[in-house]
């Protein structure tokens, strides 16, 4: 970005030009620089192909959706305290401008215009986005465990019918064993599929070269 495409309040170049990529980034919108048209749609597009993908940690659902909420809250409380003394904004300005910030809304009729303020800006907007979105992915996450959770109990509670038999019988024998009946459960409650089962079928007839319908140590001593 050269100088002339800058439109706005400006501080320092660098730290401009870092606080517009932060700010574009985290799709806040705040006016306080912008760029002209066609610089603008370039540099947008550019942008629009970086993604950030969160790794899933091993806590509990509803911890980490706690853990995530309380840093939400943390970023609001540091953003307002920061604004108030830097940017000098009451503060109810200063708490309407984090919020407005953190949840990634920037309405634009409040932005950082000091170089310290700006500086700030840059770490806190890229923590308190990725919080954010953090916060939503566990809440997505917690959302669709309460629904699994409904329906494996469904299906745990569901009795068991003519047609049930007739889809859990693998064999065609017209019985289910527990292996059926626990293979047929967990179709039902989708934690398997049909093509799952089918490859795993294969991998066990490959391995029973004696086609007894069981893998012995004769077996696997043979396919060695």
């Amino acid at each position: 970005m050269v100088s002339g495409n800058f439109k706005g309040h400006t501080t320092f170049r660098p730290v401009d030009a870092l606080y517009f990529t932060v700010v574009t980034l985290c799709t806040i919108g705040q006016e306080a620089v912008l760029l002209s048209t066609v610089d603008e749609n370039k540099f947008n597009s550019m942008v629009k192909a970086y993604m950030v993908d969160t790794e899933k940690g091993r806590m509990r659902i509803r911890i980490k959706v706690g853990l995530a909420l309380a840093v939400v809250i943390g970023c609001i409380a540091i953003g307002t305290i920061t604004v108030h003394f830097i940017e000098d904004m009451s503060w109810v300005d200063s708490f309407y401008l984090s919020v407005t910030s953190v949840t990634t809304v920037g309405y634009g009729d409040y932005a950082f215009t000091t170089i310290t303020g700006r500086c700030f800006a840059v770490i806190w907007l890229l923590v308190s986005t990725l919080a954010v979105a953090r916060a939503f992915l566990y809440l997505t996450e917690l959302r669709i465990d309460k629904r699994n959770r409904r329906i494996a109990k469904w299906v745990l509670q569901k009795k068991i019918t003519v047609g049930d038999l007739v889809a859990a019988d693998l064999d065609n024998d017209g019985s289910i064993s527990k292996a059926e009946f626990v293979i047929y459960k967990l179709k039902e409650m989708g934690r398997i599929s049909e093509k799952d089962i089918l490859q795993i079928g294969k991998q066990f007839d490959l391995l029973d070269s004696s086609n007894c319908g069981k893998i012995t140590l004769a077996d696997l001593m043979e396919g060695e």
